[in-house]
C-alpha cells in the first residue's frame, strides 16, 4: 500500500497525482516519530487516506471500511455543492484518527489543493501522533 491512499468513484476528475505528493512531503518532513505506521499487513505503509464518492453513502461506507481494518488511519473526506456528504456523516465513522471535510470545486480546482496544503501548514511536530487540524469524532 502507498503511503498515501486514494478511494474514489472518480466521477469529480480529480488529479490525485497533484494532490498525492502534497501529503507524501508531509510525510517525508516528519520527524521520524510523529507519523506511526500502522503495522497492520498491507496497510503498514499507509499513512494517510482520502476518500472521494459523490454519493454519501459510498463516502461513508468505504471511510468504515478503512477505520475498521485502520482505525487510527487519518482521513480526507471530499465532498462538493451538489454531494450530499456533510459533517454529520463524519460522526458515523467509528475509529481514533483525525478526519477532514473539504470542498470540491470544479470551477476551480486550485481551491482544493491550496485547501490541503494551508491545512498541512497549521501544525507543529509536538507529539508523535501529530496532525493538521482536524474534526475528532468518536
Amino acid at each position: 500500500m502507498e503511503p498515501v491512499t486514494v478511494l474514489t468513484d472518480g466521477e469529480r476528475c480529480i488529479n490525485f497525482e497533484k494532490i498525492k505528493p502534497l501529503f507524501e512531503d508531509w510525510i517525508a518532513s516528519a520527524p521520524s516519530d510523529s507519523v506511526k505506521g500502522t503495522g497492520r499487513g498491507d496497510w503498514e505503509n499507509s499513512r494517510f487516506c482520502i476518500v472521494d464518492y459523490r454519493n454519501a453513502d459510498q463516502a461513508i461506507a468505504a471511510a468504515k471500511a478503512i477505520r475498521a481494518f485502520v482505525p487510527d488511519v487519518p482521513l480526507l473526506v471530499i465532498t462538493d455543492f451538489t454531494s450530499l456528504v456533510r459533517k454529520r456523516h463524519l460522526q458515523q465513522i467509528t475509529g481514533i484518527g483525525v478526519m477532514k471535510l473539504m470542498l470540491w470545486n470544479e470551477q476551480d480546482p486550485n481551491q482544493l489543493v491550496s485547501g490541503i496544503e494551508k491545512w498541512l501548514q497549521t501544525f507543529g511536530y509536538e507529539t508523535p501522533i501529530t496532525m493538521p487540524s482536524a474534526l475528532h469524532i468518536r
